[in-house]
């Protein structure tokens, strides 16, 4: 298999195997390679195979992770996407248009019904939006996935936002996390919040602002100086 440039598809907690297979064969149509499956619904695999026609091998090599910050941890650009239907995110929402995306990036896909939850968004850094109709504007996970690698992949024909592979994976930004948690603790800042809660806050503020390695060094010193370690 050929390098692929082109970044990760992440579906969380897929149910209908269907879906898994035609997202596949979709990647496949596009050049995508990547496949990143979160807490899938038993059984699947045997089902999303028959719906993969020409990406079984895709399919095959797909991996598969317990939670979303476990499959994104080596990732330094992160996209959810949502129809934003009642929804109005912390964050900044990308249109699909034109967007470019590096190979250290990944799209992450909710599951059918309910899409991506609040604690899913806190892996990622921004929202991408497909501009879909007003009066129907979610779409079947397959023909989103298609329609992000169609975008990605430069068949389309509009100038749009780029980013560049230059910020956290998902690893250090965590690690970044339980450093700032560490000085919390210290201090005795904030004791009215659990620590879940605390990391929550820290988590979202950094990828809603979007930190680069050199700020990261600088930050993670501090915290650590902080928390005396």
């Amino acid at each position: 298999m050929k390098d692929c440039k082109l970044p990760a598809i992440v579906l969380v907690r897929p149910r209908n195997p269907n879906n898994i297979g035609a997202a596949a064969r979709a990647m496949a149509n596009f050049g995508f390679a990547h496949l990143r499956v979160v807490a899938v619904h038993p059984p699947v695999w045997e089902e999303a195979l028959r719906a993969a026609v020409g990406a079984e091998a895709l399919l095959r090599r797909a991996r598969v992770f317990g939670g979303l910050a476990e499959a994104v941890s080596d990732r330094t650009r992160v996209l959810a996407t949502s129809c934003m239907k009642a929804r109005s995110p912390r964050m900044h929402v990308v249109p699909l248009p034109g967007l470019s995306l590096g190979p250290k990036a990944a799209v992450v896909f909710g599951p059918e019904k309910t899409g991506l939850s609040a604690k899913d968004m806190e892996h990622c850094d921004a929202v991408l939006r497909i501009p879909t109709a007003e009066s129907c504007p979610s779409m079947n996970l397959a023909a989103a996935v298609a329609a992000v690698c169609y975008e990605l992949a430069g068949r389309g024909r509009a100038a749009g936002p780029a980013f560049k592979d230059e910020g956290l994976t998902g690893a250090e930004l965590e690690r970044l996390v339980e450093a700032a948690e560490a000085a919390f603790l210290r201090v005795g800042y904030r004791g009215d919040l659990s620590a879940a809660q605390r990391k929550s806050r820290v988590r979202r503020l950094l990828r809603r602002r979007g930190v680069l390695r050199d700020e990261a060094g600088f930050l993670f010193e501090l915290a650590r100086r902080a928390a005396g370690l």
